[in-house]
C-alpha cells in the first residue's frame, strides 16, 4: 500500500484517472495541509467538547437528518456549538470531495460524519470497537450491498500526529482469510424467509437491519481479523504519521488499517455506488463473488 501526497496545488483539481484506480485498491491520497478550511473559532469549540457518557463510541453528525449525538442536550449552549462546528466540517469536506472526486458525488450517498476526541492509545472499549486492531470496515447497523465505503480524516489536534498502521488490502486478505470467517454461501430458502421477517419488521419501526449476504460476511470478516490473535500479531504492517492539519482519503473497505494513537481527529463518510468505479472488479463485493461463485447483489438501476 502507499500514500498519495498532493500539494496544495494539486488539491484544487479533480483527481486523475489513476488517482482513483489507485485508492480503490487500496492506496490513501494524503494533504500535508488541509485542503479547506475550519476556523479558529471551531477549532476552539471541538477541542474543548465533552463527549456525553461512554455509550457513544464517538460524537456523531448526520448531514441527512442536521443531527448531533454523542453531546449532552441538556447543555444547550454546548450542544449547539459542537453542533455548528461539526456542520461546517461536513459540509466542506463533502464540498471539497464532490469537487476532487466528481465521478463518485455523481450517485454517492452522504453518510455520518464523527469526532473523535478521545485518546486511542489505551482507549477502554469492547474488542470489536477498538480502533487500534488492523480491520477493514462494515457498519453494523447500515449495510452497504456491496456498495464502497469512502472516507476522509483531518487531523485536527494542535500538537500531535495521528498514528495509523495499515496491512494488506481486501483482496490480498479475503484469499488468505476469507474460507476462515465463513465465506458467503448461495441463500435458502430460510435465508429468503429471514430477509423478509426483517424487511417487515423494520416497516414496523423495530430496530431490526436486513443485512444481505455481503453484508453479512463484511461483518463476519471485521470481527475475524479483529478478534484473530495471530492475524494481528503476524501480519505485514506499515506505520503512517498524519501530523496536525492534515487529511487524508481511503477506502476503508479496502484498505486494512488501525489507529494505535491519536486524539481530535474529524471524518466524513460517503457510500460510493459500485457503478461509479473506475476498478469495480477491485470491489470487495466482485471480489467475493469470483470467491464463492454466486451472486451477492445486482447492480441496481439510477433511480433505486
Amino acid at each position: 500500500m502507499a500514500r498519495i501526497t498532493l500539494d496544495d496545488d494539486r488539491a484544487k483539481a479533480s483527481a486523475s484517472e489513476a488517482h482513483y484506480r489507485r485508492l480503490e485498491t487500496g492506496d490513501m491520497i494524503y494533504f500535508p495541509r488541509t485542503p479547506f478550511v475550519l476556523t479558529a473559532e471551531e477549532h476552539a469549540v471541538l477541542l474543548a467538547s465533552k463527549q456525553d457518557g461512554s455509550f457513544h463510541k464517538n460524537i456523531s453528525y448526520r448531514p441527512a437528518e442536521d443531527r448531533l449525538r454523542g453531546v449532552d442536550p441538556k447543555d444547550r449552549a454546548e450542544w449547539e456549538r459542537v453542533h455548528r462546528a461539526l456542520r461546517a466540517y461536513s459540509e466542506r469536506a463533502i464540498a471539497f470531495m464532490a469537487s476532487f472526486l466528481p465521478r463518485y458525488a455523481q450517485e454517492w450517498k452522504v453518510d455520518f460524519a464523527s469526532f473523535r476526541p478521545i485518546e486511542e492509545a489505551g482507549r477502554k472499549v469492547a474488542l470489536r470497537s477498538r480502533n487500534d486492531l488492523i480491520h477493514i470496515d462494515n457498519f453494523p447497523s447500515r449495510p452497504s450491498h456491496g456498495d464502497r465505503l469512502l472516507r476522509i480524516f483531518t487531523n485536527i489536534n494542535p500538537d500531535r500526529p495521528r498514528i495509523w498502521v495499515t496491512s494488506e488490502n481486501f483482496e490480498q486478505l479475503a484469499w488468505r482469510y476469507a474460507g476462515k470467517a465463513r465465506l458467503p454461501h448461495p441463500p435458502t430458502w430460510i435465508d429468503a424467509l429471514r430477509s423478509k421477517a426483517a424487511r417487515l419488521l423494520a416497516t414496523l419501526g423495530l430496530p431490526v437491519v436486513d443485512r444481505p449476504p455481503y453484508d453479512q460476511f463484511m461483518l463476519r470478516f471485521h470481527h475475524y481479523l479483529k478478534e484473530s490473535e495471530a492475524f494481528q500479531r503476524d501480519c505485514p504492517k506499515d506505520r503512517w504519521e498524519f501530523p496536525p492539519d492534515s487529511t487524508w482519503i481511503v477506502f476503508t473497505d479496502t484498505t486494512s488499517h488501525s489507529c494505535i494513537s491519536g486524539q481530535y481527529a474529524l471524518e466524513q463518510t460517503f457510500i460510493v455506488r459500485r457503478e461509479s468505479l473506475v476498478f469495480p472488479d477491485k470491489a470487495p463485493i466482485a471480489i467475493l463473488e469470483r470467491m464463492s461463485g454466486f451472486p451477492l447483489g445486482a447492480p441496481r438501476s439510477k433511480s433505486a
